[in-house]
């Protein structure tokens, strides 16, 4: 019990520096220059210089999207080929232009813009439509189906064909009884850490510890971290 609260409070520790340096900030014109300004908890108030930005037609859309007569920015960095025109943002990251939807700044060449919808989103990330492809963050997953993915948790997905550890196929997996267990997950023949496959291991006795989401067994012992602890 005393390993996973210590657990526990390392991954409070975590999220508490992941919101800090994803702070949105906010765009600040000081003396002819645009800055985009943010707060971090390991550094605080940092400062950075917009590249090629005309300040005296410089429009601060949210505090992470900007845009002047010719050029968009996400937070401090230039969007290239973005139309400054017809930029809108979405919920952070996301945002739009009439040719593209873009994540963090990157594209994601998207197939059908009217038909694009969010499935699932959390603050780090999330999962999108547009009725002919899949798609994570900037990144488009060749090869899914649309009219059969579905979101079982963030990192795990599946359609009639497939089980996706983000974006990459687990070979052999079962979508009908494919089943997540916080790090380790099975269907009626495998049993995977993350993304790797377990050798060896029972499907019929496999169960993960109540105490340390770390640890698990089956009938022939136990397991750490996905791997067989000898005795």
């Amino acid at each position: 019990m005393k390993k996973l609260f210590k657990r526990l409070a390392v991954t409070v520790v975590t999220l508490v520096l992941l919101t800090a340096c994803s702070n949105e900030g906010k765009y600040e014109v000081k003396n002819g220059t645009v800055y985009h300004t943010y707060w971090t908890f390991s550094f605080g108030t940092q400062e950075k210089e917009l590249p090629e930005v005309d300040a005296a037609s410089f429009e601060s859309i949210k505090g992470w999207l900007g845009r002047d007569d010719s050029h968009v920015w996400f937070k401090d960095v230039l969007v290239p080929n973005a139309d400054p025109a017809t930029v809108k943002a979405k919920d952070y990251p996301l945002f739009r232009d009439k040719r593209d939807f873009y994540y963090k700044g990157k594209p994601m060449h998207v197939a059908d813009m009217e038909q694009f919808r969010i499935i699932k989103q959390s603050e780090d990330n999330f999962w999108a439509t547009d009725g002919q492809f899949i798609y994570r963050d900037s990144m488009r997953v060749e090869g899914a189906d649309p009219a059969t993915f579905e979101v079982i948790e963030m990192a795990h997905t599946k359609d009639k064909n497939h089980v996706y550890y983000f974006t990459r196929i687990l070979e052999g997996a079962d979508p009908e009884t494919y089943a997540v267990m916080g790090i380790y997950s099975k269907d009626k023949s495998h049993v995977w850490c993350f993304d790797d496959l377990i050798e060896g291991a029972d499907v019929e006795t496999f169960e993960v510890d109540k105490d340390d989401f770390y640890d698990a067994h089956d009938k022939n012992g136990k397991f750490h971290n996905g791997k067989r602890v000898e005795h």
